[in-house]
């Protein structure tokens, strides 16, 4: 398939980062004091970190994350301690169910490609459903844009892209319906183009880059959101690898991995959010650097508000 996103590129050398944090430290301190705490504009921060014991020393944190239907990446850099294949039994695992919403307009469908997750805001009442994602490899990434559901097709064929069938000659010209479809039982075309949003026949991908562009999820789920889902839905599909929120006086940063290498310098992408909000002075570098360089995909607190003034 055509690579349709930019050019990967490599990471700066580290002296770059401190030139570009102090410039944005200097230029956010007038905007810092322009705009109160309490009229920050975050996303909202949903769910809980739950727990899960392992009982069977068979059974892997692949089989945690189809279990909970969380993406196998996501568990595993959540459990760095972890053996993935062979977890002493009781094993404590750590299942990424908190999320902040990414920063868009909050509606239709919603795919953030490094965290590697589905928001569905067509849910009328209370949060985004939320799904875990297989994505494009390095070779095929996915495309990012605002998009509209196009084409929808049950038990669709698979007709091989001729770049696929060059890398892999045993295949067979289509794919008919059916267990051994790596589209798996629906197809949502991604606008009009090559790619689509479908199940697969390898649940093993899910929350992996394992496709080649096209983005899969889980059978039982791809299913329900097919089913919700009219063709011309608005699908934004963005990169954000930083997503922050606030708690009380508290701020959150959830960090991501920069899995396309589209955000060479990290910190400063993340600093974004609070630069334009005007709280850069309230964050607390050595936590977020931290959040970022273990992108963990769960909210932590990297800085505090001051007290809001009872003026």
């Amino acid at each position: 398939m055509a690579n349709l996103v930019p050019n990967c590129v490599r990471p700066t050398a580290r002296f770059h980062l401190t030139v570009s944090l102090l410039v944005l430290a200097l230029a956010a301190l007038g905007a810092a004091r322009k705009e109160p705490a309490a009229e920050l504009a975050l996303s909202p921060m949903w769910g809980m970190i739950g727990k899960t014991l392992i009982r069977d020393e068979k059974h892997t944190l692949l089989d945690v994350a189809y279990d909970h239907r969380l993406g196998y990446e996501a568990v595993k850099r959540l459990n760095p301690s972890v053996d993935p294949w062979i977890p002493l039994p009781g094993t404590v695992v750590l299942l990424p169910t908190q999320y902040i919403l990414p920063h868009v307009d909050p509606e239709g469908l919603v795919i953030n490609i490094p965290e590697m997750r589905l928001y569905d805001f067509t849910v009328r009442e209370g949060p985004p459903e939320v799904f875990a994602l297989a994505i494009g490899d390095m070779a095929d990434p996915s495309i990012l844009g605002d998009f509209r559901v196009g084409e929808k097709r049950k038990d669709p064929v698979w007709t091989v892209p001729k770049s696929i069938r060059e890398e892999e000659p045993h295949l067979p010209a289509a794919v008919p319906p059916g267990p051994d479809n790596p589209l798996g039982s629906r197809w949502m075309r991604v606008g009009n183009t090559s790619y689509g949003i479908h199940g697969t026949d390898v649940r093993w991908s899910i929350g992996r880059q394992a496709t080649h562009g096209c983005l899969r999820l889980y059978e039982d789920e791809i299913q329900r959101l097919y089913a919700r889902i009219p063709r011309g839905t608005r699908l934004q599909i963005v990169y954000q690898i930083a997503k922050w929120s606030r708690e009380g006086r508290h701020l959150y940063v959830e960090a991501h991995p920069d899995p396309y290498g589209l955000r060479p310098d990290r910190l400063t992408t993340a600093l974004e959010v609070p630069r334009t909000q005007g709280f850069l002075r309230w964050v607390h570098f050595p936590s977020l650097r931290a959040a970022l360089e273990q992108a963990q995909g769960v909210p932590v607190v990297v800085g505090t508000l001051p007290p809001e003034s009872s003026d």
